[in-house]
């Protein structure tokens, strides 16, 4: 549990639990609303309430932080202000359009050959020198994300308990929608997970995450991400990436959900029948976040929509991108 030090430390907590009582994990906010408490201890330490000068203070962007970032940052002190409202308490709440407006992702749908060049390059990935064993986990954990369709943090926050390589199931837990799911591993992963256990075990033999850092804990949220772009600038010229919407681990994700798609339709299967076992999969609440995909699919290979069922564009609910 955090400890809050600024002078709105009880309206914070008091944000937390009443998240907490609902059955909310709310990490992602929490991490915002301590960086929050933070920065109002330091620089409006006498502030018994939540000001219009300390809310600006927090909207301000960070150097290279990208806009959804930022309208992360901002929904969380936004969240505190509407609560502390709600309890009838003066508080500055950040207008609706403060910063902007969420800007709508690309996704990058990799080809065959350039998993197989980001691949190789994370199989040619260096030690670290300040410790840990990241020339093992890396090559793994990305194989993972593209083989089962997890999303980054599912594969980051994975314990040791959680992969049973015996019988190749992994198990997610509670994760978007709170719900625990079961996947299976093709023999092929398993036994790459089996030789990654054997080799990271002598350095973490008692490790409670299955992707330990150098000190055997989980690693941060930003980890993935800055594995990734190395791997990016590896292949180089390889991968085809858009300026405006470059790859992210995410599109590993996506990457595998069109593979499986593309097998179903080619093979005459009706993705009205597939689709609520993808949301299975997939660990989505609802299936309109699952019918995404499917949009996605025609979007990058046309001839999908002519060897689908004849009937898929009128089945097709408006295209969203599923919120992460």
């Amino acid at each position: 549990m955090s400890t809050f030090i600024s002078g709105l430390a009880p309206h914070i907590q008091g944000l937390l639990d009443l998240k907490h009582a609902m059955g909310l994990p709310y990490n992602t906010s929490e991490r915002h609303l301590v960086s929050f408490d933070e920065m109002c201890a330091r620089d409006f330490p006498t502030a018994p309430t939540l000001t219009r000068e300390m809310a600006m203070a927090w909207v301000v962007k960070h150097p290279a932080e990208h806009v959804n970032g930022q309208l992360k940052r901002v929904t969380s002190i936004r969240q505190l202000a509407k609560h502390m409202a709600s309890l009838g308490i003066e508080a500055y709440i950040i207008p609706t359009g403060v910063p902007g407006r969420r800007v709508h992702y690309r996704p990058h749908i990799f080809s065959h050959q350039e998993l197989r060049a980001l691949f190789v390059a994370a199989d040619a990935i260096k030690a670290s020198p300040i410790g840990g064993q990241r020339q093992l986990i890396i090559p793994v954990v990305f194989r993972m994300i593209y083989c089962l369709g997890l999303r980054p943090g599912e594969a980051r926050r994975l314990h040791r308990h959680d992969v049973d390589l015996a019988r190749g199931s992994v198990l997610i837990r509670e994760s978007k929608g709170h719900k625990d799911r079961m996947l299976f591993m093709s023999a092929d992963l398993q036994k790459y997970c089996r030789h990654y256990d054997t080799a990271i075990s002598p350095f973490h033999p008692d490790r409670i995450p299955f992707f330990p850092n150098h000190q055997g804990h989980f690693y941060s949220n930003a980890i993935p991400d800055c594995w990734f772009h190395e791997l990016l600038s590896a292949a180089g010229p390889l991968i085809a990436a858009s300026p405006e919407s470059p790859p992210r681990p995410y599109d590993l994700r996506h990457a595998h959900v069109i593979e499986l798609i593309n097998r179903w339709v080619r093979a005459g299967r009706n993705p009205e029948a597939l689709v609520a076992y993808l949301s299975l999969h997939l660990g989505h609440s609802n299936t309109e976040d699952t019918w995404y995909y499917f949009h996605l699919a025609a979007d990058f290979h046309p001839d999908l929509r002519g060897l689908a069922n004849a009937t898929i564009e009128s089945m097709f609910p408006e295209a969203h991108h599923e919120i992460r």
